[in-house]
Order: structure tokens, then sequence, then C-alpha cells
């Protein structure tokens, strides 16, 4: 084999092993985009039925954005606010149990929270997040949006948002839908 040649297999050697690296590390800690269908009935601290009392649908959406950073999830609702809130301006948090894999183990649970989402108002959807998990959750780990039944309060919730507005805090109960699959990080 010439040099020239030897150079030039040398080069595509190298490049083919760094896409192949860059593309292995991108999907070890990129996962896919996952959605699963929600339903969750909602209350005000004071008691007061917000989404209610029927189930209000909605869509939960999960993302990794790097390797290092804590995962995150997204919720859409069909349902309106009466009230015009602010972007960014109520406090969320999606209360998640790990259902298997590493991590804490089983049960374990993890709370999504932040303040990330758009203006609410009368015209749906309404948005909330992403919000980020507590830490970076370790890959292969599964959960799902914690099951709660019965009246929402403060001992027992799935999805807690804090009005900025009336500076009270609105408790929701739920799950994921049926046979949704859990999420795997």
């Amino acid at each position: 084999m010439t040099r020239s040649r030897l150079a030039t297999t040398a080069v595509a050697c190298t490049v083919g092993a760094w896409a192949a690296v860059t593309a292995l590390s991108t999907s070890a800690y990129a996962i896919p985009p996952e959605s699963r269908a929600v339903g969750i009935s909602c209350a005000d601290s004071s008691g007061m039925i917000f989404a209610g009392p029927s189930l209000v649908s909605g869509t939960l959406t999960s993302s990794a954005p790097s390797p290092s950073l804590p995962q995150k999830l997204k919720l859409g609702l069909t349902i309106t606010n009466p009230a015009n809130i602010a972007p960014n301006s109520a406090t969320m948090v999606f209360r998640t149990v790990q259902t298997s894999g590493g991590g804490s183990g089983v049960g374990t649970v993890f709370d999504f929270a932040g303040t990330t989402h758009p203006a609410w108002g009368p015209v749906p959807p309404m948005v909330m997040g992403p919000l980020s998990a507590p830490v970076r959750i370790p890959a292969g780990t599964a959960l799902r949006l914690k099951t709660t039944t019965g009246t929402p309060s403060a001992a027992n919730w799935s999805i807690k948002v804090h009005n900025p507005v009336a500076g009270n805090d609105i408790y929701c109960v739920g799950s994921q839908n049926g046979g949704s699959a859990d999420f795997t990080f």
C-alpha cells in the first residue's frame, strides 16, 4: 500500500471511529421524547374544584437534554385557566414513582419541579414545564406519574401547582392512563 493510500485509510478509519463514538455516546443518554396519556382531577387548598370532578386528559412528555443534566417532564392539559397567569410565575411539581431499574429502588419518589411554563389563560392547552428531576436519574430506571385517587389535598396529590395570582396551592389526583407504559430513562 502506498503511503498516500495508507494515510487516506487511516483518516477514514479515524473519522469512522469518531462518528461511531459520537453516535453511541449520544444514544447512551438521549432518550427519544416519550409521551404518555394522563387523567387528573384538581382542587385548590380551600377545596374548590379546579378541574374535574371527572378526569381531565393530558399528555406527559419526557426528555433528556444532556448526559449530565437531570431529565425533564412536560404536561399539556386540555383545560383552560380562568385567569391570565404570566409565564414562568407558577411553581409546579409532578410526583413520579420508580417502578423498576437501577437507582434508589422500586417505590422511590422523584419530584420533577420548577417554574417553566408559557402564559396560561382562557385558550387551551395549558402547558406545564418542562420541569427537571431533582437529580440525574440512572440509566435504565423506569418511572411513572404517581397514582392517586380520591379528594385532592396537601396529603394526596400527583401534581401540585402554586397559583401566583391567588397565592394558594392547587392539588391534582390522577394517573397515567391504563395500559400506558412507564417512562424509561
